[in-house]
């Protein structure tokens, strides 16, 4: 039996969770090119902006990396995972192996931190009207 990449659990697998969700102290992830660096920051901005109590703005969170490229991405996949959340119908059947993760992934978010999809979805539009006002970007762009 073959195993999808999603099933694989990764030997580092407890250590991004608690990057992902703890909030008593910054963060600084240091890895490898193609490590998951960006996925996991993303998520952790996602519980930064969706948790309960005290959710963040996304001007109140700071961001940074190395490069343009990598800002962008983080960016772009930010924006992609909101918007992800959402489109997905919580009372409908999943088309497919994408959809059903990123609404199981929405009704984790839900279940964790005590939210209806309304106010996950008022977050969200909040976190997306206000991308570009957010310090997510190089160390030289906030620098200057």
């Amino acid at each position: 039996m073959t195993m999808s990449p999603s099933q694989i659990e990764l030997a580092d697998a407890s250590d991004r969770q608690v990057a992902t969700a703890s909030f008593d102290r910054n963060l600084v992830v240091t890895a490898g090119a193609g490590t998951g660096k960006t996925t996991l920051l993303v998520d952790r901005l996602v519980h930064l902006l969706l948790r309960n109590p005290q959710p963040l703005k996304i001007t109140e969170i700071v961001a940074l990396t190395f490069t343009n490229k990598a800002a962008d991405e983080m960016k772009l996949r930010l924006r992609q995972r909101l918007q992800a959340f959402l489109d997905v119908q919580l009372d409908r059947e999943a088309a497919n192996d994408a959809e059903a993760k990123t609404k199981s992934d929405a009704e984790a978010l839900i279940a964790l931190y005590q939210l209806s999809k309304d106010e996950l979805d008022n977050r969200i539009h909040d976190a997306l009207r206000n991308m570009e006002r957010s310090d997510i970007g190089t160390i030289h762009s906030f620098a200057a």
